[in-house]
């Protein structure tokens, strides 16, 4: 990380901040991308952000803390999504572990219609609900997390949360009741 003695050299406010916090948010980002490599470019993508932003040097020091580990972990979801939209997986790989029947015909439309009826369960959510069932679930992130992402305190992220599974619990029990009418 030798970006830390130039960024600093220049005595700017960013450069303290890279001084003061881009070891942590480079523990954090090394720890979530698995690699020192991806890690230090992320790393960067946060400060030139940062850089980049006009109203990054307006705030108040604890904003712009707040700020850069929201952008850091934003940065390492985007990090983490394009790992994985570049990585495939041969399915012969895992060919041998599945058991026929749950190759069937049957059962994959079973799945797909399943998985359809989740989206549009999951479509009548409001975009907050959405986008805090999926950094759960689909991320795995905590709702420490997801608050610090959403910019909202935990206790109101785990309020949405509950909400937005209570709501899908009633559709799903709605479903299931009218089928077996």
């Amino acid at each position: 990380m030798e970006l830390s003695h130039n960024v600093a050299a220049d005595g700017s406010p960013v450069g303290r901040l890279y001084e003061q916090h881009g070891p942590a948010l480079f523990a954090y980002l090394s720890q979530q991308t698995g690699s020192h490599e991806v890690a230090e470019d992320v790393l960067v993508e946060v400060f030139v952000a940062a850089l980049e932003t006009e109203k990054f040097v307006l705030m108040s020091g604890k904003e712009q803390v707040s700020w850069l580990w929201r952008v850091t972990r934003n940065k390492a979801v985007d990090a983490y999504r394009r790992s994985h939209i570049r990585r495939g997986l041969d399915l012969s790989l895992v060919a041998d572990y599945i058991d026929d029947k749950e190759r069937s015909p049957e059962l994959i439309m079973l799945q797909r219609e399943e998985s359809a009826l989740l989206q549009t369960y999951l479509d009548r959510l409001s975009p907050g609900q959405r986008r805090a069932i999926q950094l759960r679930f689909a991320h795995g992130l905590r709702s420490s997390e997801i608050a610090m992402l959403m910019g909202k305190r935990e206790g109101s992220v785990r309020s949405l949360m509950a909400r937005a599974l209570n709501f899908l619990r009633t559709l799903y029990e709605k479903e299931q009741e009218e089928a077996h009418l």
